[in-house]
Parts: C-alpha cells; structure tokens; sequence
C-alpha cells in the first residue's frame, strides 16, 4: 500500500483528489494538511511515503521544505503540485530533492502513474511540464553522443513515441495519434525510462536528442 500525505489549501481541490485516490486499492490518503504548519505536525503523527503538495502552500517555502524532508527523512518522498509549469520551480525542487512535478491539469491516471512511479524510486515530471523544460534542453549546445550499448535498440514505437514526447505531446495525445491507449502509451514510456536508465521524461528526451534517437 502506498501511503499519501495529501497538502493542499484549498479544500474543493483537496477533496477531489482525496475521492479520485480513494477509489484505488495500492494507494490511501493517511492525512490532509491545508498549511505548512499543519503539514509539519502530520508528518510526525502519521506513517506516510509521499507528501503530495501543493508548491505555494501557505507557510511552506518548496525548496527550503524539499531539504528539510531530505535531512530529517530521507526516506519520504515529495511530489509538488503546481498551477503553473515554472521552470525555476520545477528545476529547483527537482534539484532540492524533490521525486515529481505535476501541473494541476493532469488527470487522474497521469496522477496515479506518478505516484506508483515515484514510490518506486522512480522520478516524475508530467506530460504537460515537460514540455517547459524542452526549449532549455534544445538550448544546450550540441555534444558529440556517447556510443550506445550495442544490445540497446530502439524500436520503430520506441521512436514514434520518443519523437511525439520530444515535440511536446501528452500521453493522450500520443495514444490518439497511435490509435492505442494512454495506459499503453505510460507503459512504453515507462519501459523507455528503464531502458535509457533516464530518471524522468526531460531526461529521457535529452537522452534521446544527445545519441540522434530523435531530432530537435
């Protein structure tokens, strides 16, 4: 069972998540926080895995929060929700020690795949994020690619599916333009992730440009 701290302040929002978490049978809501304080106090009171919060919670400054979890316990896992795809904010909580970033835009099975991807060890940045850090990555001079392990080949989906992440595509929409479903589109993505031992799509995608997989 993966156990969520669900901070969020505003109680509408925070609720219909808490109802769309419910319905699953790995994942529960062990505690609600609507302020840092709060957030702090229920740490200490509950047995959780992930603090899923909001990134302008009243009283919680991201990165100094993001720290702070990874001294005192290192153990937790932190994956931010944010209205805006900053790219400050998502590079430097990242950077922090932070395993997601999610735009509140996601849906419901993005939001799960991310969390069961995290509790796995796992990092995550979702679709529409992503898509803020790849101007930056195409700013990055060209290097000459590392050679690939030879026993790492790429399929013809391997590269549809590279190539649409790599133009800003969601997995939504990646699923209609291969006439497939988003949960196989998360798998395929899942097993590229595994394959390129990247920790998240951005890294992924550069991974891609660097060895000429896929072209800016």
């Amino acid at each position: 069972m993966i156990n969520v701290i669900l901070a969020e302040d505003h109680v509408i929002v925070r609720k219909a998540i808490r109802a769309l978490i419910d319905k699953e049978k790995d994942i529960q809501i062990v505690g609600e926080a609507e302020d840092g304080n709060t957030l702090l106090e229920l740490i200490k009171a509950v047995d959780a895995d992930i603090i899923l919060t909001e990134i302008e919670m009243p009283g919680l400054k991201a990165v100094d929060f993001t720290l702070l979890m990874k001294n005192k316990y290192p153990k937790m896992k932190i994956a931010f929700l944010s209205m805006h795809d900053n790219e400050r904010d998502i590079m430097t909580t990242i950077a922090a020690g932070a395993k997601g970033f999610l735009s509140k835009s996601v849906d419901i099975t993005e939001l799960l795949f991310a969390l069961r991807h995290i509790s796995n060890d796992g990092q995550y940045i979702c679709s529409n994020s992503t898509n803020t850090l790849l101007n930056r990555i195409r700013q990055i001079p060209d290097i000459a690619p590392i050679a690939l392990d030879a026993n790492l080949n790429f399929s013809i989906r391997d590269v549809e599916i590279l190539t649409l992440m790599g133009e800003g595509h969601t997995n939504h929409e990646i699923a209609e333009k291969l006439f497939t479903s988003q949960r196989t589109v998360e798998s395929h993505r899942q097993a590229l992730l595994n394959k390129t031992g990247s920790r998240n799509t951005a890294a992924l995608i550069k991974f891609s440009m660097t060895h000429h997989i896929i072209h800016a």
